[in-house]
C-alpha cells in the first residue's frame, strides 16, 4: 500500500458526507466564477487513472483491515484505535478515518469523485474508473460526481448512457440561477439552454440529477429575473433534486468587485428568503416532481424542503408562517441561525436561558438595517 494514502480534495456535497471520497480530477477546469473562492491559486488537471485506480484499492485494502476488526456484528474499538495509531502519518491516519467512517455512519453505500468538474474527463477514463470502483468496492450503492452544465451539455447520449451503464449514479451540478442576466454577471460560463440541454441528456440517461440554486445571487437588481428564470429550468428538466445554497458575498471574492463598480446591491437576509419564495411559487408541480432540499447551515429555514408534485403548498405555508412573526421574533431566530442554530425558529426555546437573552438583546438594539445586515454576514461570511 502506498504507505497508507489517497488523495482527498477540499470540497464535497453535505449530502455525501459519510461517502468516501475518490480524487479524479484536481482544482476547476473553469476556475472563473466570482463568487468561489475555492480554487483561484490552483491549476486544474486530471490525475492519471493508473494513480486514481491505486487510491481505490488502497481504499479497498483499508476497508479489509478494518473489517477484521468486526466481531458479531460489533467492531473491536481498541483493535481499531490500535492500528489507527500505527499508521506511518496523519495523511494516512485521516485516510483510515475515512474508510472507517464510510463503513460504520457512511453503511458503505457511496462514493463521491472530486474535484470540482470530473464529468470533463474523457468518457473512456471515467467508464475505467467507475468500473473499477464497482469491481474493488462492490458493497457501494451509489457513485457520484459535480458536473458543470456546461460540460453537460457536450457529452453526447451515448457517452452518458454508457458512463450510467459503468455504474455513475448520480451527477450534482451547480447551476447557481437559470437567469442568464444572473450567470453572466457571476462569470458561470454556462447559459440556461445549457442548463436545460444538459440536464436532460443527464435525465435521459438514468442517472439521477441534483443541481444547486443560489437565492441573492443576483442581488436586489435581478432578484425577479433569479427566481423566475430558475423555476423555468426546474420545469423544463425536472431535476431529482434543487439543493438551496442561500448566497453570501464573500469578503476577498471577485463579487466584490461587482459591488463595487455598482451593478449589484447585495439582498437582505429577508429578501433571500422572499427570493426562495417566488421560486418555489413559480415551479409547476406538473412537470417537476423532485425534492427541494435545504441541507446546509448557510439556509435560514432549512425546514423548507419537500416533494415538489406534492409539499409546494405545505412549503409556501412554512415560510408565510415565519414571515407572519412580530418583527422581533424574526430577527431573534435570524440571528441565532446565524451564529449556528440547528433547529427552525419553533425550536428556540431550547437554548439556555442566558443566550436567549443575549440574542434578544442583541435583536432590539440594533435597529440601524445596514449595521443589522453586517452583524449577520459576519457570521455567514464563515460558512463555504
Amino acid at each position: 500500500m502506498n504507505e497508507g494514502i489517497f488523495q482527498i480534495g477540499p470540497i464535497r456535497p453535505p449530502s455525501e458526507a459519510n461517502s468516501l471520497l475518490l480524487r479524479v480530477t484536481e482544482n476547476c477546469p473553469w476556475n472563473k466564477c466570482k463568487f468561489c473562492m475555492l480554487y483561484k491559486k490552483n491549476d486544474f488537471h486530471t490525475r492519471p487513472v493508473a494513480q486514481v485506480k491505486k487510491d481505490i484499492d488502497t481504499m479497498a485494502e483499508y476497508r479489509d483491515r478494518i473489517l477484521q476488526h468486526k466481531k458479531d456484528g460489533e467492531f473491536d474499538m481498541s483493535a481499531v484505535h490500535e492500528e489507527f495509531i500505527s499508521l506511518p502519518s496523519d495523511e494516512a491516519r485521516m485516510c483510515y478515518q475515512m474508510v472507517f467512517t464510510w463503513l460504520t455512519e457512511g453503511d458503505s453505500q457511496a462514493i463521491f469523485l472530486q474535484d470540482a468538474n470530473t464529468m470533463v474527463l474523457r468518457p473512456e477514463w471515467l467508464i475505467e474508473i467507475v468500473s473499477y470502483v464497482r469491481q474493488r468496492l462492490p458493497e457501494i450503492q451509489r457513485i457520484t460526481s459535480y458536473g458543470r452544465a456546461n460540460t453537460l451539455s457536450r457529452i453526447s447520449e451515448e457517452d452518458f448512457k454508457a458512463i450510467r451503464q459503468a455504474g455513475l449514479d448520480r451527477i450534482h451540478s451547480g447551476y447557481e440561477s437559470g437567469s442568464d442576466k444572473v450567470l453572466e454577471m457571476i462569470c458561470k460560463g454556462a447559459t440556461q439552454e445549457e442548463e436545460i440541454i444538459g440536464g436532460r441528456k443527464v435525465k435521459d440517461a438514468g442517472i439521477e440529477l441534483s443541481i444547486y440554486f443560489m437565492p441573492g445571487v443576483g442581488g436586489r437588481e435581478l432578484s425577479e429575473d433569479n427566481a423566475v428564470e430558475t423555476a423555468k429550468v426546474i420545469n423544463e428538466v425536472n431535476p431529482d433534486f434543487v439543493r438551496l445554497r442561500t448566497f453570501v458575498l464573500r469578503t476577498g471574492s471577485l463579487m466584490e468587485e461587482v459591488r463595487d463598480s455598482g451593478r449589484y446591491t447585495e439582498a437582505t437576509d429577508m429578501e433571500k428568503l422572499l427570493e426562495i419564495r417566488n421560486l418555489i411559487s413559480h415551479i409547476d408541480p406538473k412537470r417537476a416532481h423532485g425534492k427541494i432540499t435545504s441541507d446546509h447551515i448557510i439556509n435560514l429555514l432549512q425546514e423548507v424542503s419537500g416533494y415538489m408534485d406534492q409539499d409546494i403548498p405545505w412549503m409556501l405555508s412554512y415560510i408565510d408562517e415565519y414571515l407572519a412573526l412580530p418583527e422581533l421574533e424574526q430577527r431573534k431566530y435570524q440571528l441565532a441561525r446565524r451564529m449556528g442554530f440547528p433547529l427552525d425558529w419553533k425550536q428556540f426555546y431550547r437554548l439556555r436561558e442566558k443566550d436567549q437573552a443575549y440574542i434578544e438583546d442583541l435583536a432590539k438594539n440594533v435597529v440601524d438595517e445596514k449595521a443589522w445586515e453586517s452583524m449577520l454576514h459576519k457570521y455567514m461570511d464563515r460558512y463555504i
